[in-house]
């Protein structure tokens, strides 16, 4: 299947809400765009939303937006790359002239749209993205590690919007993807990291990426989590998980007077319990972040690749399952399952 050269192979969702394998033909990328040949692709927590049934998935579209490979092919206007360079994608798609874009606010763009949603994305064998969303790779960091810097960005981004100093103490509640990478994020500034993780296999990544406490659902934890308290130890607390659940008042509660509480979870179960007096009366500040962005000559994908490089064999310590193509739908029911003890799972589209 899928041998002739001008042909490649890549998964799409279908009206049923699940994945199929399609077979589909190059093209010659536009004048500002560059073809990849995606060597590694993550699925995001937001992928599994589709999954479920949260959101609508939109039928005959590739999904994929953590991810990485070789490019292929350039379009005629592309100077910044060359064929055979390895590349992240940060996969934010915008108009590029709104007040937002100009200042580099781009992820609140009016018209942003992400690569794996209303743009064929990276669970495929190739990828055509415009060449501005491409970033050069460091040296020492391959295809899979560069692949997880889009979900790190995301916590760059958030720190990095509430100037976390390397002398704080940052407590991330929840261990998927985002609250593990969340751990380096906070390291790479020298930051010290405790995190509430529910799930014994996420307890041991958190340890193994740094964090100096691991805390869970336990009466041992709940007394910690007092003591934390009564110290005014943490200054810093970062939701991740999102969805459904009460988590923001788990952040919230443990901060000290004038701490920060930053939202990186995506809720979509409608409005979710915060104390709203408590918040008040320690001035708390709470601050929703989305995705990254480049302000101030920061560009939070860029830092979120080199921190990806200082950090490698622990970012791809998370990579806990790999998967091909043609397993699409057995790879996001792993994904989905916390009982299989995944932690990223990531497609390598090479073998189909």
């Amino acid at each position: 299947m899928f041998l002739n050269v001008s042909s490649f192979a890549a998964v799409e969702w279908t009206a049923q809400r699940d994945l199929q394998l399609v077979e589909r033909h190059d093209v010659t990328p536009a004048d500002d765009e560059i073809t990849i040949a995606v060597e590694s692709a993550g699925i995001c927590g937001s992928d599994l939303h589709f999954f479920r049934g949260d959101f609508s998935p939109r039928p005959g579209t590739t999904p994929g937006h953590e991810f990485a490979g070789r490019i292929v092919a350039l379009g005629r206007n592309v100077s910044r790359h060359r064929e055979g360079d390895l590349v992240g994608v940060e996969p934010l798609l915008r108009c590029g002239i709104c007040e937002f874009c100009l200042t580099g606010d781009y992820h609140v763009c009016r018209q942003r749209r992400l690569v794996g949603e209303g743009h064929h994305g990276g669970m495929s064998q190739r990828a055509t993205v415009p060449a501005q969303i491409a970033y050069s790779v460091p040296g020492a960091v391959d295809a899979e590690g560069a692949a997880m810097a889009e979900p790190l960005a995301c916590s760059v981004h958030g720190f990095r919007k509430i100037g976390l100093q390397g002398h704080e103490t940052v407590y991330v509640v929840g261990a998927g993807t985002i609250g593990l990478t969340a751990i380096l994020a906070a390291r790479a500034v020298g930051a010290k990291v405790i995190v509430l993780a529910r799930h014994p296999h996420q307890q041991a990544a958190a340890k193994r990426l740094g964090a100096i406490e691991v805390l869970g659902e336990d009466d041992a934890s709940e007394k910690r989590i007092a003591d934390l308290v009564a110290a005014n130890a943490i200054d810093v607390a970062v939701e991740t998980v999102g969805g459904k659940a009460e988590t923001l008042w788990e952040a919230q509660r443990v901060l000290r007077p004038k701490g920060k509480l930053i939202v990186l979870g995506v809720f979509t179960g409608g409005p979710v319990p915060i104390n709203a007096l408590h918040l008040a009366v320690n001035e708390i500040e709470m601050v929703g972040s989305m995705t990254y962005n480049a302000k101030e000559g920061h560009v939070d994908y860029a830092i979120a690749l080199e921190v990806v490089g200082g950090f490698l064999p622990e970012i791809k310590s998370l990579v806990s399952h790999r998967f091909a193509l043609l397993s699409a739908n057995d790879a996001f029911r792993t994904a989905a399952d916390k009982s299989t003890q995944s932690l990223k799972v990531h497609f390598n589209p090479n073998t189909i």
